[in-house]
């Protein structure tokens, strides 16, 4: 077998059970060259079945984890950044095509000290929570604390 040449043309290779061309596609069965039957994976059925029932299981486990409840419905995270500037995050059950706001501002002992009716028309999907910044050309009073934002939905 030393002077044999396989398929690829070269010298074959003894693995230990039968003479191997170099390239491992085919093997010497005693008369002739047959091509390697690579075998495909079968995993048994157990490691499948376990596989399943583990994906099964780790599903059901990340649907109770908790999820953080959704924004409320209406103005939220409400706050003045400067005397031209306060911001607030807005979210409606519904859609409203033309959204305007009224705003009212407040000193420390909750007495109204401001307001401002908003020039700007919104469009806000359902159930999206919408941020919100309103700048404002006159300053807001310099002793406003908070502000209370009062949607209107005009369509």
């Amino acid at each position: 077998m030393a002077e044999m040449i396989g398929p690829d043309g070269r010298q074959p290779v003894f693995d230990g059970a039968a003479w191997v061309s170099q390239d491992g596609r085919y093997w010497w069965n005693g008369a002739g060259w047959q091509l390697n039957q690579k075998r495909r994976f079968r995993p048994p059925i157990a490691v499948t079945l376990i596989v399943v029932a583990f994906l099964a299981l780790a599903g059901f486990v990340i649907s109770k984890i908790p999820q953080p409840p959704p924004d409320p419905y209406g103005v939220s995270n409400a706050k003045i950044d400067s005397s031209t500037q306060f911001e607030f995050d807005y979210r409606r059950p519904t859609a409203c095509k033309d959204l305007t706001f009224d705003y009212l501002f407040y000193d420390a002992g909750s007495h109204q000290v401001d307001e401002f009716a908003d020039e700007k028309h919104s469009q806000v999907s359902a159930d999206r929570t919408v941020h919100f910044t309103i700048y404002t050309f006159t300053g807001i009073a310099s002793n406003a604390v908070r502000f209370v934002a009062t949607p209107t939905c005009n369509g």
